[in-house]
Order: C-alpha cells, then sequence, then structure tokens
C-alpha cells in the first residue's frame, strides 16, 4: 500500500489528476478518521470532508520527501492541527436559530432589561400626569407627600419636621392621595 501511495504522490506532483483523485480515494478513510478524533461536528460533516480534501491537495504540493518524513505521517499531521484548529474559531449564530423542539427562535430566549418604546411612551405620561397631580396640592399636602413617599420619613417624623400632630399628617396625607386619585384618573 504504502508503495502504491508513493506512486500516486510521485504522478499527482507532476500533474496526473487520475492520480490526485485515486489518492484522496484512497486517503478517504484518514480524512474521516481525523475528523471524528480532532473535531466532530455532524452538523458541518460534508464541510470538514471538503476541507480534507483540501489539505491533501495542498500537502501532495507542499510535501518534500528530501526532509525524512512520510508523506501518510505529513498529511495525517496536517489534517489532525487543522482540525484541531477548528475549535478556535469562533462560529457566528443567528438570533433566529430554532433551537429545542418547540420551535423557539434563540432571540425568544434574551431577557431584555429595556422597557419597550411602548412602555416608555406610557411611563412618560403617567410621569406627566403625576407631576400635574402633585402641583394640584396644597403646599402643606405636598411636603407631606413628598416626606412620606420619596424621603420616606414615617408619620410621626414628618409631624415633628413641620411642627404639627400626628393625626393631621395622616388626615392631609389621606386628603392628598384623594386629590392625587381624582386627578390622575381624569
Amino acid at each position: 500500500m504504502y508503495k502504491e501511495i508513493g506512486r500516486l504522490l510521485a504522478l499527482s506532483k507532476e500533474g496526473d489528476t487520475k492520480a490526485k483523485i485515486e489518492l484522496l480515494s484512497r486517503l478517504n478513510p484518514l480524512i474521516i478518521s481525523s475528523i471524528r478524533h480532532y473535531y466532530y461536528n455532524p452538523h458541518l460533516y460534508e464541510d470538514l470532508l471538503q476541507e480534507g480534501y483540501e489539505i491533501v491537495l495542498r500537502s501532495i504540493e507542499e510535501y518534500d520527501s528530501t526532509k525524512g518524513s512520510y508523506f501518510l505521517g505529513f498529511v495525517k499531521l496536517k489534517l489532525k492541527y487543522h482540525y484541531l484548529n477548528k475549535h478556535k474559531e469562533k462560529h457566528a449564530i443567528s438570533l433566529n436559530q430554532i433551537i429545542g423542539n418547540d420551535e423557539m427562535e434563540l432571540i425568544e430566549l434574551i431577557k431584555d432589561d429595556e422597557p419597550s418604546p411602548l412602555d416608555k411612551a406610557i411611563q412618560n405620561e403617567e410621569l406627566t400626569k403625576l407631576k400635574q397631580a402633585i402641583n394640584s396640592l396644597t403646599p402643606r399636602q405636598r411636603e407631606v407627600v413628598i416626606a412620606y413617599y420619596i424621603e420616606d420619613m414615617s408619620i410621626g417624623e414628618i409631624g415633628e419636621k413641620l411642627g404639627i400632630a400626628y393625626r393631621t399628617v395622616v388626615n392631609t396625607k389621606a386628603r392628598a392621595i384623594d386629590v392625587l386619585k381624582k386627578t390622575i384618573v381624569k
């Protein structure tokens, strides 16, 4: 077999196309074995096989018998390193790629923390309504609401800050909430 490979190699180096085809045919099991050992990906099998043929054809041109190596060993190492380097390649995948059996696209799994444009518009509209409603409160009601909800103060702390009774703060807050509800719901 080695003599036959040597003969086919010599003819291939001289440009004999039939010899190259025969050599590729004889080395097909080596290519398949290299794919299975170093980079097995059934989805890319045909592409990997074609790459293997290209490696063999380049090896025919690059092989130098004066360097003391055997052609089969030379080709085997070329194939090995080529397929091992395939692991380093970056593969782009589409966000529209179907995954799983339920026909779900990859993009559907990506969580988006940003609100949608519609949600942003609704939030802006609600914020505008809230500002208008707060502006419709009396100064004392506004102070109580801001202190309670924004500054996170307790009813007792608000009473001390404003110098009013606990019950007055509760009543002022309740009236302010009623006004806000009526203004916002309009």
